[in-house]
């Protein structure tokens, strides 16, 4: 029986693998600037996936967006997507994404052409990264990426694809295709009341114990400390406004007057002690500004070194290290202070939608993912509300 022609106009679709094993191919024409150009897409598993996107991109065509098919390879799109994403990405998060795009994806998928990208390319690259050394090129004996670290690299990959799906350079996302690595269970570590007071009482005579209270007591970020300002602080109505974050890139320190998301802009609410610490602080700097003299530096921010320069992130980060280590104490790092806070507020029973607003989360359902864990009653509280139900019914 003779097969059924499709339709002038209506593409392809073809068979390039076997009965057994079939690799679907779909394709179809389009005029770009006065030359016509074939639009291709494959293999597919299945024919049925294959004719989805044959109707999707005819759909397109006539509408007048069709894939404009351009011979770039894989790292030419990353430099594009680089150039218009910028844009939008704080410093930190732009500096993380091209040292991934210049150490794991340019090296081993760079030269692929775009339109010949396949997720076969991206799991190979994923299997070569795990491998020692192979995260770079000319490297050995360095230890292959964790999965966390992989799981990062396919999202930067899958989110540059998709923005070439958006500008028609290509069709299809293979990025989506790629199974996602499994991200290792990080144990959250965390103080409890009586160490938290061990480790302030041991740093009470220390110059930067003021922002390690305000750490621990808010649950600020530590950029969220660090681009603190005075004028964000209102003693009188014990309060903490939440407006902008200094944080390190490579080794420099840029303000951004953005906090990490728009729930990070906020007010906090500060307890009396707190308050006092601030005050006596207050006083300790303008000690510093007059022992100083014309060599102080105004910055107007809360933590400084004792030349008024703002407060370098590894300075915070390592004095907070070794006090840790002298006090006795379970070693945590910086950040931890503020899961410490939300910690012990859930396991206080202190509302989550309350904790969430404080620390700045985006939703109460983020908080209750991150720290679900330590909220108390919650699985008995479920078991007998299912019990109730089910024996209620009889």
């Amino acid at each position: 029986m003779s097969k059924t022609r499709r339709p002038k106009g209506a593409g392809s679709i073809r068979n390039r693998g076997t009965e057994r094993a079939p690799r679907w191919f779909a394709y179809h024409y389009v005029v770009i600037d006065g030359r016509r150009r074939q639009i291709s897409e494959g293999p597919f598993a299945r024919k049925v996936d294959a004719e989805a996107w044959l109707r999707d991109e005819l759909k397109l065509a006539r509408e007048g967006r069709a894939t404009v098919p351009k011979r770039i390879t894989t790292g030419e799109l990353l430099d594009d997507w680089l150039a218009v994403a910028r844009r939008q990405l704080s410093p930190n998060t732009q500096a993380e994404y091209e040292r991934i795009a210049s150490k794991r994806l340019r090296p081993h998928i760079g030269d692929v052409k775009l339109t010949e990208l396949r997720p076969a390319h991206i799991a190979r690259m994923l299997d070569q990264l795990r491998k020692p050394g192979a995260n770079r090129r000319g490297t050995t004996g360095n230890k292959g990426l964790s999965e966390t670290s992989l799981q990062h690299t396919l999202g930067v990959l899958r989110t540059a694809l998709s923005w070439a799906v958006r500008q028609r350079l290509i069709s299809h996302n293979s990025a989506d295709d790629v199974d996602r690595p499994q991200r290792e269970a990080r144990e959250m570590r965390v103080w409890s009341a009586g160490e938290l007071a061990k480790f302030l009482d041991h740093a009470a005579d220390d110059r930067l114990h003021p922002l390690f209270r305000v750490a621990a007591f808010t649950g600020m970020r530590r950029s969220e400390l660090l681009g603190l300002r005075w004028s964000d602080v209102d003693l009188d109505a014990a309060t903490v406004s939440v407006r902008r974050t200094r944080t390190r890139v490579a080794y420099e320190m840029h303000e951004a007057a953005r906090t990490k998301t728009r729930a990070g802009v906020r007010v906090v609410d500060i307890d009396r002690a707190t308050v006092a610490v601030l005050r006596r602080w207050a006083k300790a700097q303008k000690a510093e500004r007059l022992a100083w003299g014309p060599a102080y530096t105004d910055s107007g921010y809360v933590s400084t070194a004792e030349d008024g320069r703002p407060l370098h992130a590894d300075h915070a980060a390592n004095r907070f290290a070794r006090l840790v280590k002298a006090a006795g104490v379970p070693t945590i790092r910086f950040h931890d202070l503020r899961h410490t806070h939300a910690s012990l507020l859930l396991a206080r029973g202190t509302p989550v939608l309350d904790v969430s607003r404080r620390i700045g989360h985006a939703s109460a359902a983020m908080t209750l993912d991150v720290y679900g864990h330590v909220v108390p009653g919650q699985g008995q509280r479920a078991a007998a509300a299912f019990a109730d139900l089910v024996e209620g019914g009889r």
